[in-house]
């Protein structure tokens, strides 16, 4: 795909890359690009070399949600099937028919056992779950945000690692001052949840889907997960590696990431390389291997993401972060004139710090990525240097299109679950689990 440079813009970008080479020599710009939303993706414009590949960091996590809204609908909700059989003590039995749902930790949990509650359940004498239950209490905090996100080579590793946060987390007496923050939020999004609910469980185990059957006083209920937009908006706002790269193994890993790359972004290995769905290191410390792809790649995902959003009635923002404006981001600090006028993704690994979005400025909307080398593994001080170099750029792309305009944004509240989510009959013969 051919660039057009201008003379202008690159005279205009140039001072930063000068000033923060004398700062730090480690510090320097791979490549930078930009196009017109409202043009043809071969105008695309910028410095450095567009074509080469360069490490992405997290801003793979926008390619990431391309995918996952190609593949399965920007609409689209995990569905965790409950299936419950009254015990002889007055308790039930549950078993868990899993759909592998990214974001399914404590929160959801919470809000499980409160939808368990309301519907009279209390005491589980036997809870199973097969091989697409997927649970990790932490899924939506730290290590899991900017950690390695774990990996089983078997279905018993992890089964083994299921049962652990189900003992250790699910089944023991819940945090009050983090279930009472959530039901905040829950009630801000006009979802219900019950003041103080508890579970017990008895015994826990692996039981795999083709080994479990129903009996005649089985009833089944469904717990759907908050839209995939939310997920994602989630997901990005947090920089959560633990969706991210559970959404890119679910989805089909590298090879059904390759496929989709040909097909939708026309992309060989040539313009894109990925390795999970995050864009942390897949590597070593001493051998790191990165997600890496051309600036233009990313405008192209960047284009293509916009116009499948609005093809469902939906914007950049209800997936990407707004600038100074989702105060749970990591864009929350940006100011000036990007803030309220700045949709993006941050990017940061040991050699490359990045940003990717879009930019509202008094000519119109403008896509854009930057792709820094850094050597943070060397120097700290280096990050910063990073940092100021990408507000400055963004600063000067703003400025030259005459200014910013704020985007029309109110704040989405990215939970897990929403008012779809709650307990849903299937087909219950005998147990009475219908909303009191």
């Amino acid at each position: 795909m051919a660039s057009t440079f201008k003379l202008g813009i690159l005279t205009a970008l140039a001072a930063p890359v000068l000033m923060a080479s004398t700062a730090s020599a480690k510090v320097y710009v791979n490549s930078v690009c930009h196009m017109k939303a409202s043009t043809a993706v071969k105008d695309i414009e910028g410095e450095g070399n567009l074509q080469k590949k360069y490490p992405l960091a997290s801003i793979s996590k926008v390619i990431t949600t391309l995918w996952a809204i190609e593949k399965l609908g920007v609409d689209y909700r995990h569905k965790t099937v409950l299936h419950l059989t009254p015990t002889a003590n007055g308790a039930m039995d549950l078993h868990v028919e899993g759909s592998r749902d990214p974001i399914f930790g404590r929160n959801l949990s919470y809000f499980l056992i409160s939808e368990l509650n309301r519907m009279k359940v209390t005491k589980i004498e036997n809870l199973t779950f097969d091989e697409n239950f997927l649970l990790d209490w932490l899924a939506e905090e730290s290590p899991r945000i900017g950690g390695v996100t774990p990996r089983y080579e078997t279905i018993e590793q992890q089964a083994e690692a299921v049962i652990k946060n189900l003992k250790e987390s699910f089944s023991t007496a819940i945090n009050r001052a983090m279930y009472s923050k959530l039901r905040e939020k829950a009630t801000k999004a006009k979802v219900f949840m019950l003041e103080k609910p508890t579970i017990e469980v008895r015994n826990i185990s692996f039981l795999p889907k083709s080994n479990y059957k129903k009996d005649k006083y089985t009833g089944s209920v469904v717990l759907k997960s908050a839209p995939l937009r939310t997920i994602l908006k989630r997901m990005n706002n947090q920089s959560n590696n633990y969706i991210a790269d559970n959404l890119y193994w679910n989805l089909g890993g590298t090879a059904a990431f390759n496929t989709f790359a040909a097909a939708t972004l026309k992309a060989d290995q040539n313009q894109i390389v990925f390795h999970n769905g995050s864009g942390n290191n897949e590597g070593t410390t001493a051998k790191p291997v990165y997600n890496e792809a051309t600036c233009e790649t990313m405008i192209k995902t960047l284009y293509t993401l916009n116009k499948s959003l609005e093809a469902k009635g939906y914007k950049l923002s209800d997936v990407l972060s707004v600038a100074n404006k989702d105060n749970d981001s990591t864009v929350d600090n940006f100011g000036g004139n990007a803030a309220g006028a700045m949709i993006a993704k941050t990017g940061t690994v040991n050699k490359a710090k990045t940003l990717a979005g879009s930019i509202s400025t008094k000519e119109g909307e403008f896509y854009f990525a930057i792709l820094l080398h850094t050597d943070m593994d060397q120097s700290s001080s280096d990050r910063g240097v990073a940092a100021q170099m990408i507000k400055n750029k963004i600063s000067q792309l703003i400025n030259k299109r005459s200014g910013p305009k704020e985007i029309q944004y109110t704040e989405i509240l990215a939970l897990p679950f929403d008012q779809g989510s709650y307990l849903t009959e299937q087909e219950a013969p005998v147990v009475t689990l219908s909303k009191k």
